[in-house]
């Protein structure tokens, strides 16, 4: 009966983590420099940025987007920059875009992706040096 006992444990627990596998884990995952992990179906994009550095920017393995820059050539860790959605519900759904704009002597950049809502959703620096505004949901909600 205890060896009965142990194999029904046994095969509820099994069963359980196979009930707990989450969508990332269940997504091809991709390691990138400085120990970022991603969804390898939206890819890296890599940025240069006009004063030499780089940037890059992934969809991590929580759905939210993920970037780092280099400083005097030397990467910085990976930094969040949220979940593309007001309510947190929705995740990044696409790979990144990036669009940059240099006029009037600023060097704004723009990124773009599609969150699990359908919408396409977008976050702007405005320059080099500052933050990063809050997510942008055109016609959302």
């Amino acid at each position: 009966m205890k060896k009965l006992k142990a194999a029904v444990v046994a095969i509820a627990t099994m069963a359980g983590l196979a009930v707990a596998v989450t969508p990332a884990q269940a997504a091809d995952t991709c390691s990138a420099g400085g120990g970022g992990k991603y969804i390898c179906d939206y890819g890296v994009k890599k940025h240069a940025l006009p004063n030499g550095e780089k940037e890059q920017f992934l969809v991590g393995l929580d759905y939210a987007v993920w970037t780092r820059w280099t400083v005097n050539k030397q990467w910085t860790g990976w930094v969040s920059l949220g979940m593309p959605d007001p309510s947190g519900s929705a995740r990044a759904a696409s790979d990144i875009n990036v669009r940059d704009d240099q006029s009037q002597g600023n060097f704004r950049t723009d990124i773009y992706l599609r969150n699990s809502n359908g919408a396409t959703v977008s976050r702007t620096r405005l320059a080099l040096g500052s933050g990063w505004l809050p997510w942008d949901f055109p016609n959302c909600c």
